[in-house]
């Protein structure tokens, strides 16, 4: 078997994306609506980071590729579900029984491997972007409007500093950098992006979410 990394402390958003991945039915969290394009990222997100703890690598054309024109039947998706051909053994078997969602999404999603996976994702890039609204509350930068950018998720939080650090003209040592995930009610406190060596996705941002750089005071 793999040695597995150890897992970075998941923030507020990811483990609400895998809350929401985990439970199928689940309309509504803490309050808030579980919208459709917020658990197909949920659920994408969920297989990212299973990916990351498989046995051994999934074989090439384990997984059928579900039908297009939207999300399979019931009946399609119990087809699919049969003709999945995963390895087999002791350390699968745990695994599936472990994640009892995990072929349904295999399913549902196809494949889905971890940003900065090397050759093998290189493939994923292209579905790993994600449209962000980008503002400041920065003195320097009121007479800007928000931004909208199409951004990796595998972006270090030091390298969005910097982007915002030429857009808003705020350095980046003196960001307070704030997400929003999309559908957030006026009064949910934004989550705080503090760990410049963590990714995008390290804190569950999402496409459709809101980046705020706040400046520090300098007093």
């Amino acid at each position: 078997p793999r040695t597995r990394p150890r897992p970075a402390p998941l923030g507020a958003s990811s483990q609400r994306r895998l809350v929401i991945a985990r439970m199928g039915s689940l309309a509504t969290l803490n309050g808030s609506e579980v919208r459709r394009r917020e658990r197909e990222d949920a659920e994408r997100f969920y297989l990212r980071s299973l990916s990351e703890s498989y046995p051994e690598p999934l074989p090439e054309g384990s997984v059928p590729h579900a039908p297009p024109g939207g999300a399979p039947s019931p009946e399609q998706l119990e087809q699919l579900m049969r003709r999945l051909q995963l390895p087999e053994g002791e350390a699968w078997s745990a695994f599936g029984e472990e994640h009892p969602r995990w072929r349904a999404l295999l399913c549902l999603h196809g494949v889905q491997r971890a940003a900065g996976g090397g050759a093998a994702a290189s493939g994923t890039l292209s579905a790993e972007l994600i449209e962000l609204t980008l503002r400041s509350t920065a003195a320097a930068a009121g007479h800007l409007p928000p931004l909208t950018r199409r951004l990796p998720s595998s972006l270090p939080v030091k390298s969005l500093k910097a982007m915002a650090g030429a857009l808003f003209k705020v350095e980046p040592a003196r960001q307070v950098v704030l997400y929003s995930r999309p559908g957030a009610h006026k009064n949910d406190i934004p989550e705080s992006l503090d760990d410049e060596l963590k990714r995008l996705c390290d804190y569950g941002v999402i496409g459709g979410g809101e980046i705020i750089i706040e400046e520090e005071d300098g007093s």
